[in-house]
């Protein structure tokens, strides 16, 4: 698993009634480590490599001895497995933000709210809210991908276009790519989008999921959300974008070959452009997300990670003073940003971010990826989102193929949702 694709992994979850109280009332944590005074060592699991920042930690703090293992198959799988045999498990853990809540139903991860009460204000509200759920922290947030516009500036220069700043100027950019290039599409309506899809909800002030005393609120067809549906159906009938899949050979050639001329993707997509679409280097730009109200600057993310410490480890000190240094010191900001973009404040502030790149035609990409604004909407995963994601890419594979609209598919998916999270035995109002 990269954070150049994040995808969502299935699972089971926990007995419906235990996941419905480990949800809502959160594991236990413990302070007390039990291997005492004198060296300890706690074990890292993750799939980003780690290994540059731990050999630092290890060389800068002698007591605690971290050991990453880089997991890069299977990973929840065998989270699940370790966990559940009390044997090999690891102390800390990556997580990505979709998956959080499920994983903390599985009771694999350990409430540490105490423990990272004075780490909140290193990180922008929206980010630290991904670590949150029912007012429980289960982690600190190591790295946020950033929802951006790549776009062709060679091809908007020569038609005299600028970086849309709304979605209604990004419609009429893609008319007038569309009249200078008809054979090209301004991008892709992915099936395989559920996560890009829900970061444009999220940029529309949606609010899919939220709790409220017991049970779950679930409303992935809320107004916000029905107004991007709206537009994307738009965007397909008016030819301006061509059903693809991102991720995939067809894709990737239609960014290199000029059948895409924008993507909206995350600040750690840059890395897929570069390898994919090397002969245009100096023709790509970043802008920021268009919005939906003109002067708006909220940021929304797609992808990134958290690391948290397991249920089952007995090091919860040391296992929370290693990953406070690791998503908030800048030494280590240093040294994770040649693989993720950081997550924090101090992270997002250091110089290797304000680099110009050549290319995205001598831009500092940094820039745009870690920009600030006014404050992003609230956001929560939902406890199932392997399954809404799954509901998701069908339903945008069936408006591909025009055998629906998005929507009345956003309609579907928000029943086949509801109905889901009632089979897992969990409460929903």
């Amino acid at each position: 698993m990269s954070h150049t694709a994040i995808r969502l992994r299935s699972r089971g979850l926990a007995a419906a009634a235990a996941a419905l109280t480990l949800v809502l009332t959160g594991c236990s944590s413990g302070s007390s480590d039990s291997a005492g005074s004198g060296k300890q060592t706690i074990v890292f699991w993750g799939w980003s490599d780690m290994s540059k920042p731990v050999a630092l930690w290890n060389k800068t703090h002698p007591d605690i001895h971290v050991k990453f293992q880089a997991i890069t198959s299977n990973f929840y799988p065998k989270l699940q497995a370790a966990i559940t045999g009390k044997d090999g498990a690891p102390d800390i853990t990556q997580v990505d933000y979709p998956n959080l809540t499920s994983t903390i139903i599985a009771g694999d991860l350990k409430d540490i709210t105490a423990e990272s009460a004075d780490l909140k204000p290193h990180f922008k509200p929206a980010v630290w809210d991904q670590v949150v759920v029912n007012d429980k922290v289960y982690g600190v947030p190591q790295d946020i991908g950033t929802q951006v516009l790549y776009y062709r500036s060679d091809v908007f220069k020569e038609a005299g276009l600028t970086a849309p700043k709304t979605w209604d100027e990004y419609m009429a950019v893609a008319a007038k790519l569309k009249k200078a290039h008809p054979k090209a599409y301004t991008t892709a309506f992915p099936a395989n989008g559920g996560a890009w899809l829900a970061s444009l909800a999220w940029n529309a002030k949606a609010r899919w999921f939220g709790t409220d005393k017991d049970a779950w609120k679930v409303d992935l067809d809320d107004q916000p959300t029905l107004k991007v549906a709206e537009y994307w159906q738009k965007m397909l009938d008016k030819g301006y974008a061509k059903g693809d899949q991102h991720w995939q050979p067809t894709w990737f050639k239609g960014l290199a070959k000029g059948t895409y001329l924008t993507w909206i993707g995350p600040a750690w997509g840059g890395a897929a452009l570069k390898e994919n679409a090397p002969d245009l280097s100096g023709k790509w730009a970043v802008a920021p997300l268009p919005q939906w109200t003109k002067g708006d600057t909220a940021p929304v993310y797609w992808g990134g990670s958290l690391t948290a410490l397991t249920s089952v480890t007995d090091k919860t000190d040391a296992a929370v003073k290693f990953i406070s240094w690791l998503n908030t010191s800048k030494e280590s900001a240093k040294l994770l940003v040649a693989d993720v973009l950081p997550a924090s404040d101090i992270g997002q502030g250091i110089p290797e971010l304000t680099k110009p790149d050549p290319y995205f035609g001598g831009q500092v990409p940094g820039e745009v990826f870690t920009v600030r604004g006014t404050e992003s909407t609230p956001w929560t995963w939902g406890p199932t989102m392997t399954d809404t994601t799954n509901y998701l890419n069908d339903a945008m594979q069936s408006v591909i193929n025009k055998s629906t609209t998005l929507p009345d598919a956003m309609k579907k998916v928000d029943g086949e949702t509801k109905s889901q999270l009632k089979r897992k035995g969990l409460s929903v109002r």
